[in-house]
């Protein structure tokens, strides 16, 4: 994508957008009669079609087309996560224990505020519905717009370096509070390098949605943190050997 690719500047003009434009729908829903607590996964009929709308228009713009926007590599999509499935999946259920353990002794220095761990709650504690806004949805939607455009765009005015950083702190601020954007952007960058290495959106959809689906697990299996020293050092050790492979994957053209 070079025909009007977003810099920095517009990828935030982008994102106000988003956000008035789901102001508006779920103002227009409130005054039907429908009105959503903070994280309630049934918000899903607001952000789903706000989302949407502002993906097609920018893909419009930019003229970026759909098969593009999900995978441009020379190698086959599901070659591409094939090869990749595993290791992926090693790195993000490994982060999901030493991360979580990481940002609760974070807790300790900055409590986290009532209004956002009701929200975090109520996103988690919705059953099936839940899971599918958290695994599916959300997964899907954001790759598209923070990956497939914004990460993209980036890479035509911007360093690789550059790019992956400044997009993965608008995905961290897109969480819009604290706790969520420090996570989010780290996750944001590993997300971000997998589509840039890859050249396909789809090993980053799934990394997403082991996250957010490691996130759902442990809530509703009750285990919180912290996290023994053996669990947290059998967890990093899966997600460095995980980040082991996928180098090998990388650097060593797997993918060619």
């Amino acid at each position: 994508m070079t025909k009007n690719a977003p810099n920095i500047l517009v990828a935030s003009i982008i994102l106000i957008i988003l956000f008035a434009l789901e102001l508006l729908l779920a103002a227009g829903l409130y005054d039907a009669g429908l009105k959503f607590e903070y994280g309630d996964p049934r918000s899903f009929i607001v952000a789903v079609p706000a989302t949407g709308i502002v993906i097609a228009t920018v893909m419009h713009f930019t003229g970026l087309s759909y098969r593009n926007l999900f995978h441009v590599s020379d190698s086959s999509a599901k070659n591409t996560f094939v090869v990749l499935a595993v290791p992926i999946l090693l790195i993000c259920v490994g982060s999901s224990i030493w991360l979580t353990n990481g940002m609760h002794y974070l807790e300790r220095v900055l409590p986290e505020d009532p209004i956002t761990l009701q929200m975090l709650e109520r996103i988690l504690s919705g059953g099936a519905l839940s899971l599918f806004v958290l695994c599916v949805l959300a997964p899907l939607l954001e790759e598209m717009l923070f990956r497939g455009i914004i990460l993209r765009g980036f890479l035509n005015h911007y360093s690789p370096a550059k790019s992956i950083v400044l997009s993965s702190l608008l995905f961290g601020v897109f969480h819009a509070n604290l706790y969520q954007f420090i996570s989010a952007s780290i996750a944001g960058c590993f997300f971000a390098w997998l589509f840039y290495k890859s050249r396909s959106l789809w090993p980053s959809i799934f990394a997403h949605s082991i996250v957010n689906g490691c996130a759902f697990v442990l809530f509703n299996a009750s285990i919180s943190p912290p996290y023994s020293f053996l669990s947290t050092a059998i967890a990093l050790f899966l997600s460095l050997l995980g980040f082991w492979v996928i180098h090998i994957i990388f650097y060593g053209n797997s993918l060619k």
